[in-house]
């Protein structure tokens, strides 16, 4: 004849160690607080699922003499442990149900020899809506929250924004340039030193061990055989510089300058600027 099936435990891990929680539960009420907290994980250890069902005053009653507590202070206790978040607050507030999460990962040690497994939270919703005691939620349950991955896009959004931060910063200081270099050039120098790293986090500028912007866009401007000046229509190159006899300089208006590049960056047409 096969054994009956059991949903209740003889037995139930507890650690020595003191908590944050017990620590709070004794402070506040004494030593009723955690005499209080050992004999409900008792009662759930030997009731059926492992839940109890509190709606009832009959039951308040019986388990507050049980506590050797008021009832008053049960129910401030219960309260706490729900703040605390050992005890489950929806099945709590809602139903004056108590399910504890932290108790059935206990004692799943004790049911690897039974041919039955341990109750667990979805398949306690099921048997509380076929009791009458609590209707099923019909609406989809919502997917967990991966706090680690959370935390880590978290961290990835603010490593990209300081990124874009420092490229921005470097954009800033070719401004004072426009008037020498002009916009296209600048455009292009900008590009190729802000050349991010593989793993992004980094741009070509930033890696550099010396930096002096203005002898950089000198040899820029020498190694670009294309290069004309807009202030003196010169063509620089390795060799030395040419006279462009068929450029007029024409008046430079500084502030419209920069109000175009200013607009290009907004418009995102300045590459890498966000």
């Amino acid at each position: 004849m096969a054994r009956p099936e059991r949903n209740s435990v003889d037995y139930f891990p507890f650690l020595c160690e003191e908590g944050n929680k017990m620590f709070y539960l004794e402070e506040t009420y004494g030593n009723d607080g955690f005499a209080t907290f050992v004999k409900l994980l008792r009662e759930l250890a030997k009731t059926e699922y492992h839940f109890l069902n509190l709606s009832k005053p009959s039951t308040m009653m019986y388990l507050s003499a049980k506590c050797k507590v008021q009832k008053v202070v049960l129910e401030a206790i219960i309260n706490d442990l729900v703040d605390l978040g050992k005890f489950d607050a929806g099945l709590w507030k809602e139903n004056n149900i108590i399910w504890c999460q932290d108790f059935i990962d206990s004692v799943q040690d004790a049911y690897k020899k039974r041919n039955n497994n341990c109750i667990t939270f979805d398949g306690l919703l099921i048997l509380l809506d076929s009791l009458g005691i609590r209707k099923l939620n019909k609406e989809p349950t919502k997917e967990p929250v991966n706090t680690q991955r959370k935390e880590k896009d978290i961290k990835e959004k603010d490593i990209k924004e300081k990124y874009d931060a420092r490229k921005l910063k470097f954009s800033s200081t070719l401004q004072p340039y426009l008037e020498v270099y002009g916009k296209d050039f600048l455009n292009d120098f900008y590009s190729y030193w802000t050349e991010p790293n593989k793993s992004k986090t980094k741009f070509k500028q930033e890696m550099e061990k010396t930096w002096d912007l203005e002898r950089r866009l000198s040899t820029w401007a020498k190694n670009d055989k294309n290069f004309k000046s807009p202030q003196n229509g010169k063509t620089d190159n390795n060799s030395g510089s040419s006279t462009n006899s068929g450029y007029k300089p024409a008046t430079v208006d500084r502030e419209k300058l920069i109000q175009e590049l200013t607009d290009d960056v907004a418009n995102g047409n300045i590459p890498g600027v966000y």
